[in-house]
């Protein structure tokens, strides 16, 4: 008899955050579009849109969430800027500080061990035997977990790039945390442009409230 993996449980849970909102709060020179629930915010001549991604990713092991945040970077000025990964804060309804996650640690996050177990929308086996089976069609025989080799490299891609953002050019992409929503009521999102010390105000700020 095959062993059934978690997989419908990790499911309940996955449809249960997917039910929450993510509605941004109106802030002084922000634009928001109810049709994806973004905040466009403008200032010295960069535009910065913030959206909270509807992908939420839950670790195999229960142990908390992964979520993220749709930005766009528009450079309307005549001169090259930039953001970093330490361009971003979050802070939740507890003031509580998080920092932005790697595409590398995301992946570690939602796969570490997991090798029969991988929530949707990713790649996985439902049953131990599928994965058993699969293994043995390797050549190099590693211990390591099947996983790897089949998971989809969208965390990598669509991660934000805005290191070098040229004038009148854009950067898209999402910006990880490791937060769980469900435990949240609200969060702000903060940015600051290269150069602009924690110490100060910063450059952005997009509020955002959370209703199950």
């Amino acid at each position: 008899m095959r062993t059934l993996a978690l997989f419908s449980f990790c499911a309940v849970l996955f449809i249960s955050g997917c039910s929450l909102k993510v509605v941004p709060q109106q802030v002084s020179q922000g634009v928001i579009d109810p049709a994806d629930n973004s905040q466009t915010v403008t200032r010295d001549g960069i535009a910065v849109k913030v959206a909270n991604s509807d992908r939420e990713m839950y670790s195999y092991n229960l142990d908390g969430t992964v979520t993220a945040f749709d930005v766009t970077i528009h450079n309307q000025t005549r001169q090259e800027i930039s953001f970093g990964t330490d361009s971003f804060v979050l802070l939740d309804d507890q003031n509580r500080q998080y920092l932005p996650l790697t595409p590398e640690r995301v992946k570690e996050i939602v796969s570490r061990d997991s090798y029969y177990l991988i929530p949707y929308p990713y790649v996985g086996f439902y049953y131990l035997e599928d994965y058993e089976r699969t293994s043995s069609y390797t050549d190099t025989g590693s211990q390591l977990p099947y996983y790897y080799e089949v998971y989809p490299q969208d965390i990598y891609t669509r991660a934000l790039n805005a290191s070098a953002i040229i004038p009148g050019a854009k950067a898209e992409g999402l910006v990880y945390f490791r937060i769980d929503l469900a435990s949240t009521k609200e969060m702000k999102l903060l940015v600051f442009r290269k150069g602009t010390p924690k110490s100060a105000a910063p450059d952005f700020t997009f509020p955002f409230l959370i209703s199950k």
